[in-house]
């Protein structure tokens, strides 16, 4: 979408894999939203590396109903329908409502709604939910993934993405862990890990 609110950000990552000398160079084009917030951009490259192998199509030209992922997935359909490509992974990787991750999981029953941020976040929502204080309740085709790091590796993230052309390469380290070197910039290593977070609710 050409919005004159936003500007493109070319995205460079460099991935390692678990065989000595194999790298693999991804470019990523994505747009920055003049009041989008630099964190979010990181977690939606975080939620693109987590799911490699699933190919992602990051910030799609695609909406349901009112919905706009930041991240999605195709399969094709086991029902005919006239859509041929479904949803496999819809990705959100921002402060979502519980409502809007409700109402994804009755539209898509038969897809995996992801919501990808960080581990403190997220763990008190979780709580919320289960103190009853929210009427929501996830679906069991809704999966939190929280991340975990330090505050001084949250804002190295973040300000790696004020270059012209952020460059990260991973180095994964386990399907949980990662560590992030930040090659724009002369920074530290980041070490992040993934939690799938435990939603069980019942009605």
């Amino acid at each position: 979408m050409n919005n004159l609110l936003s500007r493109k950000l070319p995205f460079r990552i460099i991935w390692e894999a678990s065989t000595p000398g194999e790298v693999e160079y991804r470019n990523l084009i994505l747009r920055k939203g003049r009041m989008e917030t630099n964190l979010h951009i990181a977690l939606k490259v975080l939620a693109y590396c987590y799911f490699w192998d699933r190919n992602l199509t990051i910030e799609p030209l695609f909406r349901l109903n009112r919905y706009k992922p930041d991240l999605i997935a195709w399969r094709k359909s086991e029902i005919p329908t006239k859509e041929k490509l479904i949803p496999d992974l819809w990705i959100e990787c921002k402060n979502v409502k519980l409502k809007k991750l409700s109402k994804l999981s009755r539209l898509l029953p038969f897809s995996e709604i992801i919501w990808v941020n960080s581990k403190q976040l997220l763990t008190r929502t979780i709580k919320s939910i289960q103190s009853k204080k929210q009427r929501e309740i996830l679906a069991s085709n809704v999966q939190l993934i929280g991340i975990e790091t330090s505050k001084q590796s949250w804002e190295s993230l973040e300000d790696s993405i004020n270059v012209k052309k952020p460059e990260w390469k991973i180095n994964r380290h386990s399907n949980t862990s990662m560590v992030i070197n930040l090659r724009t910039r002369n920074l530290d290593p980041v070490t992040v890990e993934f939690h799938v977070l435990s939603t069980t609710i019942k009605t």
